[in-house]
């Protein structure tokens, strides 16, 4: 509200299970770029049982799917790896395209994750 210069990029949490859609909503009315940290949820998605089936219906790894999903949403995801073939993995996302129902099926997973601090609310 107070910003001289508009906020080019918000760097927040942004996950399958943890979408935080009204800050999403509030940064693309404002053009605002959602850059995706921990899109993979701090490792925890990989525990989730739909995504190793939709792993498997893709031929891809469960990171892949993430990241794919951080694309099609709009979303500049930001995985980390020490890995040389994680990050190769983490890269390999453009020859594949997750379905609508795919799409929606990850964004309600509400909470499989763990959802996102309130920062007005958190005592850092």
């Amino acid at each position: 509200k107070t910003a001289e210069i508009m906020p080019m990029v918000n760097q927040i949490r942004l996950c399958p299970g943890d979408t935080q859609d009204e800050l999403v909503k509030y940064c693309r009315e404002r053009n605002i770029l959602l850059e995706a940290y921990s899109p993979l949820g701090t490792g925890q998605i990989f525990k989730v049982s739909e995504m190793q089936v939709l792993a498997e219906k893709y031929h891809k790894s469960i990171a892949q799917i993430c990241i794919r999903w951080s694309l099609q949403n709009g979303f500049l995801p930001l995985p980390k790896s020490v890995t040389a073939e994680r990050i190769s993995e983490n890269i390999d996302v453009f020859g594949f395209e997750l379905s609508d129902e795919d799409i929606s099926l990850i964004a309600g997973l509400r909470g499989c994750v763990g959802l996102s601090k309130d920062p007005d609310t958190t005592n850092w």
